[in-house]
């Protein structure tokens, strides 16, 4: 039994920051299982290890954000985080999202329909997929309603109805996911309307 703690719990985050001195910066104490501590989402923070870590961030005089972790106290075989109770996923990602097919152009005739699809996964598989298209006519991209033309704005595949209007129009989609530390953004798809 360990004396901080196996799983992802208050009284265990109590425990693991014990002695740690406040500072200017805004500290959490953050558990890694196994399985997080092998994303490299997690790695590049510099959490690389499963067991309770102190994790900061910091502008930089550059003003480029890093990372600053401490790995506090190693756990040899932690529970995995299936019922976590700490809202720590934004610094130690459960998953890893991956745009296995991204949105191809299409070309058709006005007032014809055109299709936007998107296929993705998380490794390792798990979590809820979200997903949210967007729009640019030439000034920037813009999230996209079930409205008008649009339907499918919040699904993998973005339809619509009636292309009048929307030659060299871009359409992309911001994929996220409940357990995922960074959103993953597809590649811009070109409507050309002839």
């Amino acid at each position: 039994m360990s004396l901080y703690g196996r799983t992802d719990s208050a009284a265990n985050v109590t425990k693991a920051g014990r002695g740690i001195a406040a500072s200017s910066q805004a500290k959490t104490i953050v558990f890694v299982d196994n399985q997080e501590a092998a994303l490299a989402e997690n790695k590049a923070r510099g959490i690389n290890a499963p067991g309770w870590w102190s994790y900061y961030t910091y502008t930089d005089g550059e003003g480029n954000v890093r990372h600053k972790a401490e790995h506090l106290v190693t756990i040899a075989g932690p529970d995995l985080n299936s019922n976590e109770t700490q809202s720590d996923d934004t610094i130690a990602a459960d998953y890893t999202i991956v745009i296995d097919s991204q949105p191809a152009a299409a070309s058709v005739t006005a007032p014809a329909a055109a299709q936007f699809v998107v296929a993705a996964s998380t490794t390792p598989a798990g979590g809820t997929l979200t997903f949210q298209w967007q729009e640019d006519q030439g000034s920037g991209f813009v999230n996209l309603a079930d409205a008008g033309v649009y339907s499918g704005s919040t699904t993998s595949t973005l339809d619509i109805s009636d292309s009048t209007g929307l030659d060299t129009y871009q359409y992309r989609v911001v994929i996220s996911n409940t357990g995922a530390s960074a959103d993953v953004t597809s590649d811009a798809a070109l409507l050309t309307v002839a």
